[in-house]
């Protein structure tokens, strides 16, 4: 009786149930969830509509339920319906032994040969991006909207490394802008109490129609052309040749090789997450770069020691201990893909002392456990020793910003290689800083964590 009173969901005093509540975690999903953690402490059990839906804020609950017990829990139902509508089956939405089959073939894409195959393409996106959108002459500098420029050079990088494809500028910004406006409307679309049918008019439903076909016609334009080509162009060792070659020696033959819809579907997969939180934890990191000069010194002069004596791109990023825990720690005070992180429950499973019934749905805030005191003193402080060797023991799970278990991010070694290698071509030959008086914007979740206004910094030339 004792550990069915420590189970059962704390009484609901200033949060309603039902669709107001729904409401308030929609206006503001961040503050909502610390909010519960104050009110109800690290397991909050909240009612939605029927659903019974807890908050795990404790990194040992969280193990449990990514990893200890990863299969007695799936991803929601709904919220798989709707990312399909717009990527597809792909190794993001799907689940099962579809799932294991594609993520089994697509982790060859990952591999550390691969990875250090792909890093001149990085290389050749940074340059271009850099000779493109900042000042190019010692002493000049501007203005520049961090997240615009990110955006268009990780979009680089995805075209080269998915496609071996330079595409021009205006087909770069109407891709970024296509997969901006889905993902702000699937964002839209996951807090509506039911999903309309795609026949049925809807709100967004116009724009959102019209913005996948850019993506997909994308997409489709480059397997046609490499299915079409003969000779060595129709031999490429990007991600999409990987995809055509590859097989799953653990399938039978009906499953050895992606489908021609699999090859698509994960290509509009790739193509959205490849780009988007990598520019996201860029944006936020060169914000703090501006934010403290003192620590944005010592990344400079790490990066100029490591680009001026590397032989390759690979090699200069193999020598960069201190730009990489900046990173994280940037990615730790401003997690990218901290709005939807849920599992819904198989069956009956108890977590630490919590009774989750089958059908519920557990949430696990990421934002949250990266600012929590107990496992991150003074944790809105940029403080990057956190990461460094001979810091104190962080607790596993408690800084995840590529999730855990099984379905941790595929692309997680290749996405710290590339933002790495970028951050310190940027800090090679300019100075940043904010303007007088100016701060960071707040952050808000449009799926990926972004500034909610924008965020300027001046790109001075050295």
């Amino acid at each position: 009786m004792a550990n069915e009173a420590r189970c059962r969901p704390s009484p609901m005093k200033k949060w309603p149930f039902g669709l107001p509540l729904l409401k308030a975690i929609q206006r503001d999903p961040l503050g909502a969830a610390q909010r519960l953690q104050v009110e109800y402490g690290d397991v909050a059990g909240l009612k939605i509509l029927g659903t019974r839906i807890y908050y795990f804020f404790r990194p040992e609950a969280v193990r449990e339920i990514l990893i200890d017990h990863h299969k007695d829990f799936a991803k929601e139902l709904r919220q798989l319906e709707i990312f399909r509508a717009v990527q597809g089956a792909n190794v993001i939405t799907t689940e099962g032994e579809t799932w294991e089959r594609q993520r089994r073939i697509l982790t060859q894409a990952f591999t550390p040969k691969r990875i250090a195959e792909y890093i001149p393409l990085v290389a050749a996106a940074a340059d271009k991006g850099i000779e493109n959108g900042l000042p190019d002459q010692s002493g000049q500098s501007e203005l520049i909207d961090v997240d615009r420029l990110m955006t268009r050079i990780t979009m680089d990088v995805i075209l080269r490394v998915l496609f071996s494809y330079q595409g021009t500028q205006e087909q770069a910004d109407a891709a970024s802008i296509a997969m901006r406006s889905l993902t702000r409307q699937n964002m839209r679309e996951l807090f509506w109490p039911f999903m309309p049918p795609e026949w049925m008019p809807y709100p967004g439903r116009r724009a959102k129609m019209r913005h996948l076909s850019v993506i997909r016609s994308l997409v489709a334009a480059q397997i046609h052309a490499r299915k079409s080509a003969v000779g060595p162009m129709s031999i490429r060792r990007d991600v999409l040749g990987m995809m055509l070659t590859a097989c799953d020696e653990q399938a039978g033959p009906s499953g050895a090789t992606l489908s021609d819809s699999e090859v698509h579907d994960n290509c509009v997969a790739l193509f959205g997450a490849g780009h988007e939180t990598s520019a996201t934890a860029l944006t936020w990191w060169i914000g703090l770069m501006a934010a403290y000069p003192e620590i944005a010194g010592r990344v400079r002069q790490e990066a100029n020691v490591s680009l001026v004596n590397a032989t390759t791109p690979f090699d200069a990023v193999e020598n960069l201990p201190f730009l990489n825990v900046t990173l994280k720690e940037a990615m730790r005070l401003y997690p990218p893909s901290t709005a939807v992180f849920s599992r819904s429950a198989l069956r009956d499973v108890r977590i630490g002392d919590a009774d989750i019934a089958k059908g519920s749905l557990v949430i696990i805030p990421i934002w949250s456990m990266h600012h929590d005191k107990r496992w991150f003193p003074e944790p809105d402080e940029f403080q990057p020793e956190r990461f460094m060797p001979g810091a104190p023991t962080i607790p596993r799970s408690a800084f995840m910003p590529f999730g855990a278990g099984p379905h941790f991010c595929l692309g997680q070694q290749f996405a710290m290689v590339e933002m790495a290698l970028i951050a310190a071509k940027l800090m090679h030959l300019y100075d940043v800083s904010l303007e007088s008086g100016a701060t960071l914007p707040e952050a808000v979740v449009d799926l990926v964590l972004k500034p909610k206004t924008r965020l300027h910094v001046r790109f001075a030339r050295h």
